[in-house]
């Protein structure tokens, strides 16, 4: 069962109790890497504009 909060960028699935430590850092690394890259596209697209 995948759970997406509002905000969360990514999905997280459905974890079995002896690997929910490993998967949390695995979910919230790649929510980082995630929103990250988003910051990056935005700060490009916004300095196309200003530069046009």
């Amino acid at each position: 069962m995948s759970h997406k909060r509002k905000g969360q960028l990514t999905v997280s699935g459905e974890w079995a109790k002896h690997l929910r430590s490993f998967f949390k850092r695995q979910f919230w690394k790649k929510e980082r890497s995630v929103e990250k890259k988003m910051i990056k596209k935005e700060i490009k697209t916004s300095l196309k504009k200003y530069q046009e």
